[in-house]
């Protein structure tokens, strides 16, 4: 037996046969058809998670870092001068 024999026919006569006997598809094609049920399940997993996942916000800029990061040692140093003075003078600096 040649392998011409043993394929199947191709075109619309997979198509029929898919729908008539699946089994049989399967045993012919098993590799194309666990990469087919895999391409699925993965699709519909990044669906699932683009709908149920919160919203991306991108992480902040180096700009924005360094603001952040600047307000939070002049708060930190204003702190540290009010708790150093006495209660007088601190009242003034911190606010």
């Amino acid at each position: 037996m040649n392998t011409a024999q043993k394929k199947t026919p191709a075109g619309p006569a997979v198509a029929r046969n898919a729908v008539s006997k699946p089994d049989g598809l399967v045993s012919h094609y098993p590799l194309s058809s666990v990469l087919v049920v895999f391409g699925i399940g993965l699709a519909v997993g990044v669906a699932l998670e683009n709908l149920l996942g919160g919203p991306v916000t991108p992480p902040p800029s180096l700009v924005q870092r360094t603001e952040l990061a600047a307000a939070k040692l002049g708060r930190q140093m204003l702190d540290a001068i009010a708790n150093a003075l006495p209660e007088s003078l601190s009242k003034h600096i911190a606010t």
